[in-house]
């Protein structure tokens, strides 16, 4: 796998010819990560490599913030190992033989042992900024502590990994992995979208927009508190999408896309009509067929 440096180059968020600076700034730097560089020298935000970085590797990018950490899984590493390797462990799946970690550099694979072997646990990494990772690291475990102290300690072995006992009450949105979502490619890019494709269709390809006055999805709502029945949810969140993560050539990407959909909406359309027209179907069975609402509605 290429380092985080050749996958910024890789993904054009920067150049080669900043590399050699970007090495140069990191290593006269006490401290801080490869990432943080480059956003300190402007050339793109964390938030923007964040999500070039889910893309490209097929990582689900979890939003801190939003999604704070499970106890469980916060005992299972200490503040120093987190700090150390711009990583946070944050949920635990599977019975809680399955850990899934938050890191800055999802492409390290030292920092991957390191885990597995510290926490006996199998690990899936998820994408997370270096600056978002080292603030909660600083909140959670910083709580965890005081809260600790406060507690009447059951047994040495206990005490010495407990990190807190209650779940913070704080309402987040989850961020979810590729193997907890339906496997089908065209589920996954519809979510991703924002279209829903109607589950009574049994071909599944057909996707209908979201209509203007009509609820949000259930992970676009405050979620309440983590359980360990819940799935996560899709790989790229239905969310509000952070302000640095568009810039004028993705809302222009943006523009070409929905403009490629509505030529594709009136060809399909097209298509259905000369069907009836020779005579493959009848008005009537294209009509049962037909969604209530069109999928693309032109201004």
């Amino acid at each position: 796998m290429p380092s985080i440096l050749d996958l910024l180059v890789k993904i054009e968020l920067l150049e080669e010819r900043h590399r050699d600076a970007v090495l140069s700034r990191s290593r006269s730097q006490a401290g801080g990560h490869i990432v943080q560089q480059v956003a300190e020298m402007g050339y793109a935000t964390e938030g923007t490599m964040a999500r070039a970085i889910s893309v490209e590797l097929g990582l689900p990018r979890i939003d801190l913030a939003m999604t704070p950490p499970e106890p469980a899984a916060l005992a299972l590493l200490d503040a120093r190992t987190c700090t150390d390797g711009f990583l946070l462990p944050v949920a635990l799946r599977e019975g809680g033989e399955l850990l899934w970690l938050a890191m800055a550099d999802p492409t390290d694979p030292e920092a991957l042992e390191l885990v597995r072997r510290k926490t006996q646990k199998r690990v899936r990494p998820a994408v997370a900024g270096p600056s978002e990772i080292l603030r909660a690291v600083r909140a959670h475990y910083a709580a965890g502590t005081a809260s600790t102290q406060a507690e009447d300690v059951q047994s040495e072995k206990l005490a010495a990994i407990e990190i807190g006992s209650e779940e913070d009450g704080t309402p987040f949105e989850v961020v979810n992995v590729a193997d907890d979502i339906e496997s089908s490619a065209l589920s996954r890019i519809a979510k991703q979208l924002g279209v829903e494709v109607p589950p009574t269709i049994p071909s599944r390809g057909h996707m209908d927009l979201r209509a203007a006055n009509a609820p949000p999805p259930k992970s676009d709502r405050v979620a309440p508190p983590f359980t360990l029945e819940e799935l996560l949810t899709p790989l790229t969140r239905l969310g509000p999408i952070a302000r640095d993560d568009l810039r004028d050539a993705d809302m222009s990407t943006l523009d070409a896309l929905r403009a490629s959909m509505e030529k594709g909406a009136l060809v399909l359309r097209t298509l259905a009509e000369l069907c009836v027209d020779k005579g493959l179907i009848t008005r009537e069975e294209f009509k049962k067929r037909k969604p209530p609402t069109d999928p693309i509605k032109t201004s």
